[in-house]
């Protein structure tokens, strides 16, 4: 029953966790040994404990990654949209941030703390509960808030004076909105708003 679920649900080589198989009503105990009974029949693979995947036999997938597992669980399945890359993990993505940091960081709805140091794999992440529900509409508003209240701290030296213009481009290729902002800038910072105007934002809003 749970591997024909399980296969029903997912496709080779994306991150099964436990808990995707509730719906089937098992117990916690039940659940696991038939995860196990699984994993010693070769049907199913695991990656760490929690986390499992169903083997590509035709060799067309790569095993999986630390950091697919840690999207999953945190961010999206591809589907549903939960949580964002933020701090210094988001500014090196826009450019503004030379240096890849050490801990990845995110902030998630699947957070079971404030903040809170995970292990996935053997690479650290730092997760942040959001206070606002994220969604697939709110996202990118959320994420470009998040790094604007502290954007000073998490610039380059040598990015400032590119920075607006890689933030710019950003919001305009997300196609942020004004009324978005105006919608959720109230949970930030009050120097949030002296950023966007320091920074020139307020004409590339669409």
């Amino acid at each position: 029953m749970l591997l024909d679920y399980l296969k029903s649900h997912f496709g080779p080589g994306k991150p099964i966790f436990t808990s995707d198989a509730e719906p089937l009503g098992l117990s916690a105990g039940n659940l696991r040994q038939q995860f196990k009974k699984l994993v010693d029949a070769g049907e199913l693979s695991r990656f760490e404990p929690g986390v499992y995947f169903l083997p590509d036999k035709n060799h067309e997938y790569y095993p999986l990654s630390t950091n697919m597992v840690a999207e999953y669980r945190y961010i999206t399945n591809g589907e549903d949209v939960y949580g964002y890359f933020s701090g210094y993990t988001f500014a090196n993505q826009l450019g503004i941030c030379l240096q890849v940091p050490y801990k990845e960081e995110i902030v998630s709805n699947n957070a079971t703390a404030i903040v809170r140091e995970v292990k996935v794999g053997n690479i650290p992440f730092v997760v942040r509960r959001s206070k606002i529900p994220v969604t697939r509409e709110n996202r990118n508003v959320l994420q470009l808030l998040d790094l604007l209240k502290d954007v000073e701290e998490y610039t380059d030296y040598e990015c400032e004076d590119e920075a607006p213009d890689l933030i710019r481009r950003h919001i305009i290729r997300n196609k942020i909105r004004r009324s978005d902002i105006d919608k959720y800038i109230e949970n930030f910072p009050l120097k949030t708003y002296k950023n966007i105007y320091d920074l020139r934002l307020t004409d590339v809003f669409a």
